[in-house]
């Protein structure tokens, strides 16, 4: 009896080294340990962990992810508008093991927490800006709105909210054109501001230069006497005399300056 009993307990003990192998958990991923029902506190990090055929393994995706929405929400002046918008998020590997117990895995989740969360959140954010914040410099300041409430909810769900985008907003007919009216008026406003500033600009060169001509001339004025202009003549005088050019050099002419006749005509 005794030995039938070894010989049993040898049999079960091959048969579960035969039925050990390794389980891999992929990179940017935690594996969360199931037996029997029983989620495991101890989670495996990416490689290989040895393996028994009553045990599960689910495996956790934590890279960083995107959700697209296509949506209609309400703006605060009532007008119904379309937004494509985009949730960038990422599973904490720490909290792996509720993800699974809580949810049943990571699709659970998004499918029962995220997706729905996020859409209330843009209808809730939207609902206090004018259709206008969304097509101009404000749509940073709703995105931020969107990331800071949807950080709020997710909190303690295991999931971090990395981005909310903003990337396509249909605004009603009527709306559109207002808004383009007022985008072309403002950058024809921009451009006239820009000339004015130019001219204003090339306006006080031209006075600099003015005043600066001004200035050089009264200085060349002032130091300009009657005197100097003689003796000046004076000088030109000895140099056209010692010039081998035919010349009659009349001396004592207007204002006591010499007059030169030329001889060669």
């Amino acid at each position: 009896m005794l030995g039938s009993t070894s010989r049993f307990v040898t049999i079960l003990a091959l048969a579960s080294l035969l039925g050990t192998g390794c389980a891999a958990v992929p990179a940017q991923h935690i594996g969360v340990v199931e037996s029997f029902g029983k989620v495991y506190d101890t989670t495996w990090g990416p490689g290989l962990h040895l393996w028994f055929p009553w045990t599960g393994v689910h495996r956790i995706n934590c890279r960083t992810s995107q959700i697209e929405e296509r949506t209609t929400t309400p703006t605060s002046e009532g007008l119904v508008v379309g937004l494509d918008v985009s949730i960038v998020y990422h599973p904490e590997p720490a909290t792996a093991k509720e993800i699974y117990g809580r949810y049943g895995g990571l699709d659970g989740l998004v499918a029962n927490v995220l997706v729905p969360e996020f859409r209330s959140v843009v209808r809730d954010v939207t609902a206090g800006f004018n259709a206008v914040d969304l097509y101009s410099g404000r749509r940073e300041e709703v995105s931020r709105k969107m990331i800071e409430s949807m950080r709020e909810r997710m909190k303690d769900r295991g999931v971090f909210i990395e981005a909310i985008l903003l990337r396509n907003i249909e605004l009603p007919a009527q709306v559109a054109k207002a808004v383009e009216a007022k985008l072309a008026a403002d950058q024809q406003a921009q451009q006239m501001d820009f000339v004015l500033r130019k001219e204003s600009k090339e306006a006080e060169r031209k006075r600099i230069e003015a005043q600066g001509i001004s200035d050089f001339q009264r200085i060349v004025t002032a130091g300009i006497s009657p005197a100097l202009l003689t003796w000046k003549g004076i000088e030109a005088t000895e140099k056209i005399a010692t010039s081998p050019n035919t010349k009659i050099i009349i001396v004592g002419g207007k204002d006591g300056l010499p007059v030169i006749l030329n001889t060669d005509k």
